[in-house]
Parts: structure tokens; C-alpha cells; sequence
């Protein structure tokens, strides 16, 4: 019992002085024909959500904002599984979506992580399913809804 007590309180500290190292978590998995989700979290604990879903021959969006402890929630994202991915350099199949996992780090680095929808690697896709999660919990309050105007930056 001692011993899970110590792991979890080295982790729960170790990953907070991770988390000290990002400024801001992305999502970008919009498909312009089939929609998809959005997510920004940024290191003061703001968190933006869109859900956008195709309806009547557009694009209708969901966004929702709120609030969650930044360091906890970047501990339980696991990023440095993204550090062993390898992305595999291809044309895209038609209509193929290509989620995108930004990461920005407080000196100023931008890391950008791409996979193709089609393929499967263990170590994106770990990191890929915590923020699919955070964003179908639709943190905060609804502040938009209506039809998809773009991209957000």
C-alpha cells in the first residue's frame, strides 16, 4: 500500500512540474466535409471545446468554454508519449481526416504532431483519446452555437 501511495504522489508532483514546462495543448481534428472537435487548453486553466457536426449540407458547431486545473490535466494527458512517435509521411486518401496535436511550450517551441486517420500508432493515439475525452465533456458552458465559420487559430 506504502509503495502505490509513493508512486502516485511522485507522479501526481512529477507531472505538475511537467505540465510547468507548456503554455498551451491543442486539438485540431475539424474534416471540412464531416466535421470533428476542437480543444485549447491554456496554461492559466482556460479550456475551449467545438463538437462541429455536419447538418443541412453545412457544418453546425458546438463551442463551450470553461475552466480545469491545468497541471493535473496535462499530468493525466501523458505527452511525453508523444515524443516516440514517428509520423509517416504520405498523400492522404480522399475525405481522410489528419488530427493535429499542437503543443506549445512556455520558450516558445511549437510542436506539432500530425497522424493520418487511416493509420494506428500506439503512442499518438493514447495521447489522441484523452482529448477526444476532454472534449465530448463538454468542460464549461455552452457560448456558441450555430453553423462552423472555420478553422480557429
Amino acid at each position: 500500500m506504502k509503495r502505490v501511495v509513493i508512486t502516485f504522489l511522485l507522479l501526481l508532483f512529477c507531472g505538475r512540474a511537467y505540465a510547468a514546462n507548456y503554455a498551451k495543448i491543442e486539438l485540431r481534428d475539424i474534416q471540412g466535409m464531416f466535421g470533428g472537435q476542437e480543444l485549447t487548453l491554456r496554461e492559466n486553466g482556460e479550456v475551449i471545446t467545438s463538437i462541429v457536426k455536419p447538418f443541412k449540407n453545412r457544418l453546425y458547431e458546438k463551442r463551450y468554454s470553461g475552466r480545469l486545473n491545468f497541471p493535473e490535466t496535462v499530468s493525466a494527458l501523458d505527452l511525453p508519449q508523444l515524443e516516440r512517435y514517428k509520423e509517416t509521411l504520405r498523400e492522404g486518401m480522399p475525405d481522410e481526416s489528419r488530427p493535429t496535436i499542437c503543443v506549445v511550450m512556455k520558450t516558445g517551441n511549437v510542436l506539432n504532431y500530425a497522424k493520418w486517420a487511416e493509420e494506428s500508432d500506439e503512442y499518438f493515439d493514447r495521447v489522441y483519446k484523452r482529448l477526444l475525452k476532454l472534449v465530448r465533456s463538454k468542460t464549461g458552458r455552452l457560448v456558441y452555437s450555430g453553423y462552423w465559420s472555420g478553422y480557429s487559430k
